[in-house]
């Protein structure tokens, strides 16, 4: 019964958690500060993920061509976010460059 006492307590104040913000969004002003740079949190996101997907191939040693697909899908991904100024269109040309050089590499 105890585990599933743990179980019910962390639901309820992860609800809580998510519920708070909007509960309290009509009482307290948000800081224009905070919401510019609330702007950015899904970008960095996305590069966290993808510079630890790139530096894990890279430093992984399993042969000299794994560090080549991921760098070029993320070159890719750059160039097209660039042109474009979408993240769509930096996941949608990154990721087949990274799946056909990982294919045609073998790495």
């Amino acid at each position: 019964m105890t585990a599933w006492l743990a179980i019910l307590v962390a639901g309820g104040l992860s609800y809580a958690f998510r519920l708070a913000p909007a509960a309290l969004s009509g009482r307290v002003q948000a800081l224009r500060r905070l919401e510019r740079v609330a702007a950015y949190v899904v970008p960095a996101t996305f590069a966290a993920v993808a510079a630890a997907g790139v530096l894990g191939r890279a430093t992984a040693g399993t042969g000299a061509l794994a560090p080549v697909p991921p760098v070029a899908a993320v070159a890719v991904a750059v160039v097209a976010a660039r042109r474009t100024g979408s993240s769509l269109a930096a996941v949608a040309a990154g990721l087949p460059t990274l799946w056909a050089l990982t294919a045609a590499t073998g790495a």
